[in-house]
């Protein structure tokens, strides 16, 4: 990706584009300048069996990039440093959502409020007709293109940001840790976000570490073909052998009453029908520290892993916690905002 980032602006208009590449296009504005977001409905590369997408929106998101992304200024934000940039976003790594939350939907279909067109320009709706809504679009900048217009909204000069969507683990070369687009609207007199992502298909949730390609030999959901006639059947986002079947965070003491260190926890739950050696299993916190666990949990049971203070450390003010397998495999992760940890004695709780 040449130029990953995130703009925030006002949504003015949106358009459906309905070519062989379709995308929902969105005119934004900051002061004088205008842009245009292109959001991929369905993929445009590959046979049609690799164009199929997945799609989480969230109302009432709350996140640590979203807290730093409000801080930035209007208009084009570069976010180059990856993970040192703490707005920039890694669908795997930031732990935003969890893959299993996605849901494979068609770009188009009869009916009312049952396509992804339809998803998008209902959440666009609410921020074109909410003066106060801020949008925040991540993915790579295109333009000025000086001497060319819009094509789709006829302004000059053309500029833009596209490959809203996950940037990892698939074909192309527009690979990277923490350069996966989506976009965030926030409605501040709501005092709530929404926020929308996209994946396609033949994306994996396994990559690797210094350039996030697919991991070789690690658990993948096969390619489902779509039918030459007929709806398109639902299809697993995650493969039924991933380490993501096995187990989740769904707590941590991040602020203890007392000192921190050797007082914090995360709490494991068993969610497989097997019982879990975690043995070798590890727990990272947002600056990749890593503390490991041992011992066993039964299906069902929960397990608390107790922090030594040389590891995985839970900022108070706001982070990830990531679990990984003995073979260094994402098992689940979460984040926490500042305010979420302000609760001093009281575990962050994760649904």
């Amino acid at each position: 990706m040449k130029n990953y980032g995130v703009l925030k602006g006002t949504a003015i208009e949106f358009k459906r584009d309905s070519d062989n590449s379709p995308h929902s296009e969105v005119l934004m504005k900051v002061g004088d300048v205008q842009y245009r977001i292109a959001i991929n409905v369905r993929s445009s590369r590959g046979p049609d069996y690799q164009r199929l997408i997945e799609y989480l929106l969230v109302h009432d998101f709350s996140h640590p990039a979203l807290d730093h992304a409000r801080r930035l200024p209007l208009g084009w934000n570069d976010l180059k440093d990856g993970a040192d940039d703490e707005a920039a976003l890694d669908y795997i790594r930031s732990n935003m959502f969890r893959a299993s939350d996605m849901k494979p939907v068609p770009h188009l279909k009869p009916g009312a409020d049952n396509d992804l067109f339809e998803y998008i320009e209902n959440l666009l709706g609410r921020a074109i007709n909410d003066t106060d809504a801020v949008v925040y679009a991540f993915g790579e900048k295109w333009g000025p293109e000086n001497n060319k217009k819009d094509a789709y909204f006829n302004f000059l000069p053309g500029n833009g940001v596209h490959m809203i969507h996950m940037n990892q683990g698939g074909s192309g070369d527009n690979h990277g840790l923490y350069h996966d687009g989506a976009l965030f609207i926030d409605f501040p007199h709501r005092g709530t976000a929404s926020a929308l992502f996209l994946k396609f298909q033949n994306q994996v949730w396994h990559t690797d570490e210094k350039d996030s390609t697919a991991i070789p030999g690690a658990p993948a959901v096969p390619e489902v073909p779509i039918p030459d006639t007929g709806p398109v059947n639902p299809w697993p986002v995650i493969a039924p052998d991933s380490p993501y079947q096995l187990a989740r965070i769904v707590a941590a003491m991040v602020n203890p009453v007392s000192d921190d260190t050797g007082h914090e926890f995360v709490t494991i739950i068993n969610i497989s029908d097997q019982k879990l050696n975690l043995d070798g299993w590890t727990i990272l916190d947002r600056n990749d520290k890593a503390e490991q666990i041992t011992g066993s949990v039964l299906p069902g049971e929960a397990f608390v892993a107790r922090l030594s203070g040389a590891g995985a450390q839970l900022s108070n003010k706001g982070g990830t916690i990531t679990l990984l397998d003995a073979k260094g495999l994402k098992v689940d992760g979460v984040a926490y905002t500042k305010s979420q940890a302000k609760s001093q004695g009281m575990p962050t709780v994760f649904v």
